[in-house]
């Protein structure tokens, strides 16, 4: 199994923020059509599925 280091973790989830707001911004703009507003939603809401785990992990990692 591969063990990721706690300044790893907080490097992908900072990533993933960025992500996340980039997503968000975009869905914001009511000119975009449903196709890229369907994409926008499914990217976001996997983002933060990512950021969840992550957060996890990291806290894992935190406690020892």
């Amino acid at each position: 199994m591969m063990t990721i280091e706690w300044s790893e973790v907080n490097c992908l989830i900072e990533a993933l923020v960025l992500l996340e707001a980039k997503h968000k911004v975009i869905l914001e703009d009511a000119s975009i059509d449903e196709d890229t507003r369907s994409d926008h939603v499914n990217d976001l809401a996997y983002v933060e599925i990512l950021m969840h785990k992550y957060e996890q992990m990291r806290d894992q990692i935190q406690a020892g």
